[in-house]
């Protein structure tokens, strides 16, 4: 990397920086809307909570949004992904695409995240800012495509906005990528993006903040309740990611029209909410992993809210998976807890990033997220739990659903 560098001439060193620099502050205004945005849905929701019902409707709307803008119906962070290993721009109506099409799934109560939002957003900005820069004659080699790095990049700044984690989010979209060789080279811009955007948000104040945690002294009970922690995660996190796989896969094969699958999803929601009372589930699950990491919760929480987002994800409601699956090992780590007896706010944090980590195979950018969000004096037990969350093997496809996020 550093030889590849030093044949780049100041000008063109220049130019990777400031798009670097431009890229980042527009992901972090981009990820500042899609939080006020998102988040203005959910307290419409929460104003009215009979909009469940029209979720079904919502889940059609969406697929209609995206034949409207000449997005295949599938489209989703994992195809993202694909697109950006295989050196090719992300569609520029992806951004509003996944923007109204989250707050649609938000508004009316699913259990969905913002993050594929915002994933896809800084991907498709990175790709509609490189086009000014033609950044294709600043390549670091003859053969290497430029696309894929752009919105890598993009992908990278937009997360590291949501949830102030500049390290982490570079680790991630290295991982979401292989850390293929065209972006691995590209890391110094990549980092710099992530800090500008961090900045940006960090200036508004707004996006996934998540409460800090006392961190307790490493002693030898506690290094067994981390490891129990991540097994547990590993166990949980296999088994979610693949029953996403086994449910998305089960629809299509019975019938390949998205919208049907969707309006069913959105109605089983809306149905098991009104049958158990579970309105405390809906949304994204910031909330309640909140909740968790200051001691309330109830044992079986976790599983509701793997279900209930389950049954959104798996019928193609279109949302993030991320946040609720923070949400989900927040809540088992914290009911982990009842066998040890330790803390619960810790319990919930080391087991939010290591069923992050087991879910979606990311073990780097989880330690590192969740060092940034809750302190570096947690690293010791984030190593413990992150370890052994990521000792599963790993599926077929590299990730949840193929891939993460």
């Amino acid at each position: 990397m550093r030889g590849a560098w030093a044949d780049l001439s100041v000008p063109n060193a220049a130019k990777l920086v400031l798009f670097a620099c431009a890229t980042g502050a527009a992901a972090g205004l981009a990820s500042v809307f899609l939080c006020v945005c998102v988040d203005g849905a959910f307290g419409l929701w929460q104003r009215m909570p009979w909009l469940v019902w029209l979720l079904p409707v919502a889940g059609a709307l969406e697929v209609l949004l995206y034949r409207a803008l000449k997005l295949p119906a599938g489209s989703s962070t994992e195809s993202v992904v694909e697109l950006i290993q295989k050196n090719r721009s992300v569609p520029r109506t992806l951004a509003p695409g996944i923007l109204a099409a989250t707050c649609l799934s938000v508004g009316c109560g699913a259990s969905v995240g913002k993050e594929a939002g915002a994933l896809q957003m800084g991907a498709s900005l990175g790709s509609i800012i490189a086009r000014p820069f033609r950044l294709q004659q600043v390549r670091l080699s003859r053969t290497e495509g430029m696309d894929g790095y752009a919105s890598a990049l993009g992908m990278a700044a937009c997360f590291s906005a949501l949830f102030f984690a500049p390290l982490g989010s570079c680790a991630f979209a290295m991982e979401l990528s292989r850390f293929k060789g065209h972006i691995a080279r590209h890391l110094p811009t990549v980092l710099l993006a992530c800090f500008v955007a961090f900045g940006v948000a960090s200036a508004f104040g707004i996006g996934d903040v998540i409460t800090k945690v006392e961190v307790p002294v490493l002693t030898l009970p506690m290094v067994g309740q981390c490891i129990l922690i991540g097994a547990c995660a590993a166990v949980a996190g296999g088994a979610f990611s693949g029953a996403l796989r086994i449910v998305r896969r089960a629809t299509l094969r019975a019938c390949r029209q998205r919208m049907v699958w969707a309006a069913v999803g959105g109605l089983v929601f809306a149905c098991l909410m009104a049958v158990f009372s579970w309105q405390g589930f809906a949304g994204t699950g910031g909330g309640q992993l909140n909740a968790a990491l200051t001691g309330a919760f109830a044992p079986e929480d976790f599983a509701v809210k793997a279900l209930l987002t389950l049954v959104c994800l798996g019928c193609w409601i279109k949302g993030g998976q991320i946040m609720p699956a923070l949400c989900i090992g927040g809540l088992l780590g914290a009911a982990t807890s009842l066998m040890t007896g330790g803390s619960v706010p810790f319990a919930a944090a080391v087991g939010a990033m290591a069923f992050f980590a087991a879910f979606a195979r990311c073990p780097l950018a989880a330690f590192l997220m969740g060092c940034e969000i809750f302190g570096f004096a947690l690293a010791p037990h984030l190593a413990l739990g992150v370890a052994f969350a990521s000792l599963r093997r790993p599926s077929a496809n590299g990730g949840p659903s193929g891939r993460s996020a």
